[in-house]
């Protein structure tokens, strides 16, 4: 082994210097790594309100301590800091190439403090990091970013990069990796603090091995894990998340219409992953140390054309399709390309998109705004058209690109109905009225409503987890036993982000015992199941600690009307809506929070915060 996990290293852009850090073994192991360190770091770095985009503002990138190992569906990396978008903290988690490449450089994070004069990129190649000039990148798409920097650098190196969307701080500008292939860390718009400190793009190329205490152990448990681990994901490998799209929209799950609407059965037909499949499937994507492959591949189809780009994943054919009434596969197909060329969030984009189209269709918007552009619904040339102009911050685009509910405050009238979302950030595509956990999720997350965050929907339709006291499957409209299954749910899934471990081994059957024993035979970690648990739920109150000192509390935590108050018009969920408030008030109780959502003292001083 050549060395521990826990090597941070420390960015000036302003000053182009470097060092770096090592964690201590009690710290590291309070918090597993991933975006729970994350938080600690800043936490620790920063004192006081500083503003998203100020250069002591920290960009951090963070692996976990299995990224780069053997361990399946590893191969996984986030960012972090405040967020752009919600003004509170923000974090999201990539597949993809980089993490591992990243990791062999020597490095298990970054921190980037300070701002550049003028346009640069990092490298680190073996070890050693370089500043290079970036002014010829500035304005090209991610893309073409990659290819010069592996043209300048090499075809073995992986980029880290924004597009034209996170240079001009568009608030929901992601951070992309993997080239054409576009893996997205896409929520809380940190690509636009990305483009604040005037740093295009990371690349990394390294050889050096990745810590591993006891590889035949590991490679032991890995193996006979395996088969059962492959059986349970088979329908994610064979469709990917398209897959989701026609059982979503048979339950009440899927967003269509801007929420409005609860059933859409040809058109989910149409954009199906099955339809996928068939007609457009180039191969698979597979990230690093993933047997699975739910990555879609496609083809190109905006210029300069490229042979293959990654396919839509259910969020984007939801958000860019179903909710916007778009049922042609190919148009949301390019739509995402273009987003992910621009470097958007599709869950964002695709919800401002709708609400523009509910805005054309009650005349709030027009011609004055628009032009000769029509955001009649379905109208994928005029979705089009609006992504161009969110990006060059042109018109309506300025406003958009600040996030839907600023833009429904400068819009004014009944706009505001219109915005789903909280916080400044869209609802994800899974609708709290077809689960009602999801409601208590949205409104808590400490990154902003993520289905991800808490994953509590996926308790509600199949999946336990003994380990973590979830025992059987909840009815998914009920109100009882959810603020527990919440709270329990996000504590895992925190784990998970701070594993940087995808979140779909859940579903092939990876628990608490596997991860325990992971740790040991990688870094030689000795944590009980209840360590893990606590580990999990530590992070998620040190992230709500940062977000109560910029201003967070009860009132942030809530949805909006379309999905508390009013009932889908039809649909698997159309009679039901989410019982929130008395959720949310047992959810503090067991969170340890006070009535204004602030985590207790005795609360941070049991998870040594």
């Amino acid at each position: 082994m050549s060395r521990k996990y826990g090597r941070i290293l420390m960015v000036n852009l302003g000053e182009e210097k470097s060092d770096f850090i090592e964690i201590d073994e009690v710290i590291l192991k309070r918090f597993v790594g991933g975006s729970g360190l994350a938080a600690y770091l800043y936490n620790q770095m920063v004192k006081g309100d500083i503003p998203t985009f100020d250069p002591a503002s920290p960009f951090i990138v963070m692996t976990g301590p299995l990224t780069g190992t053997p361990v399946m569906l590893s191969g996984r990396h986030g960012v972090a800091g405040r967020s752009p978008l919600t003004g509170f903290w923000g974090e999201a988690s990539v597949g993809g190439h980089w993490g591992r490449e990243f990791r062999r450089c020597g490095y298990d994070g970054m921190v980037i403090l300070g701002q550049s004069p003028k346009p640069v990129y990092l490298s680190i190649i073996e070890g050693k990091l370089s500043f290079h000039d970036a002014t010829h990148l500035w304005g090209q798409d991610c893309f073409a970013t990659d290819h010069l920097i592996k043209k300048e650098l090499g075809e073995k190196i992986q980029v880290l990069q924004i597009g034209p969307a996170g240079e001009k701080r568009v608030r929901f500008a992601a951070v992309l990796t993997d080239g054409v292939h576009g893996r997205v860390a896409a929520r809380c718009g940190l690509g636009a603090l990305l483009g604040a400190k005037k740093l295009k793009a990371i690349a990394v190329c390294g050889h050096e091995e990745v810590p591993i205490q006891n590889l035949e152990s590991l490679r032991e448990s890995i193996k006979e894990l395996m088969p059962s681990f492959l059986g349970k994901l088979k329908g994610m490998s064979n469709f990917g998340t398209p897959g989701l799209v026609v059982p979503c929209e048979s339950i009440g799950d899927l967003p269509i219409k801007n929420w409005r609407q609860g059933k859409w059965t040809e058109g989910a037909q149409k954009l199906s992953g099955q339809e996928l499949k068939d007609k457009y499937l180039k191969k698979q994507f597979f990230c690093a140390s993933c047997p699975v492959g739910c990555g879609r591949t496609v083809n190109g189809s905006i210029e300069p054309r490229v042979d293959e780009t990654g396919g839509p994943e259910y969020e984007t054919l939801a958000m860019m399709g179903s909710n916007c009434l778009i049922d042609e596969l190919p148009a949301v197909m390019r739509l995402n390309e273009l987003a992910n060329r621009y470097g958007l969030d599709t869950i964002e984009t695709g919800a401002v998109i709708a609400f523009c189209m509910e805005l054309y269709e009650k005349g709030l918007i027009g011609s004055k705004e628009l032009g000769p552009i029509s955001l009649k619904w379905g109208n994928a040339a005029g979705a089009e058209a609006l992504i161009n102009m969110i990006v060059c911050r042109k018109g309506l685009g300025d406003i958009l690109a600040e996030g839907l509910e600023v833009a429904a405050k400068t819009i004014g009238g009944m706009a505001w109905e219109y915005a789903i979302q909280a916080n400044n950030m869209a609802l994800p595509a899974h609708d709290p009225r077809a689960y009602a956990s999801l409601a208590l999720g949205y409104s808590t997350s400490n990154r902003g409503p993520c289905h991800t965050a808490g994953f509590s929907h996926i308790f509600e339709r199949a999946t336990i987890f003994p380990e973590a006291g979830i025992e059987k499957v909840l009815d998914r409209f009920q109100s009882e036993g959810k603020a527990e299954m919440v709270v329990k749910a996000q504590n895992i899934m925190n784990l998970w982000e701070n594993l940087a471990l995808c979140k779909f081994s859940v579903f092939g059957g990876v628990q608490l015992k596997h991860i325990s024993r992971w740790l040991k035979d990688t870094v030689g970690w000795e944590l009980s199941i209840q360590d893990l648990i606590e580990a999990g739920e530590r992070s998620f109150n040190m992230k709500r600690k940062l977000s109560v000192g910029w201003g967070l509390s009860r009132k942030n935590d809530t949805l909006p009307a379309r999905v508390l108050v009013h009932r889908a018009s039809d649909g698997g969920a159309g009679d039901h809506l989410p019982p929130f408030n008395i959720m949310l008030a047992d959810y503090y109780k067991i969170r340890g929070w006070n009535e204004e959502g602030i985590p207790t003292e005795e609360t941070m001083r049991r998870l040594k915060i």
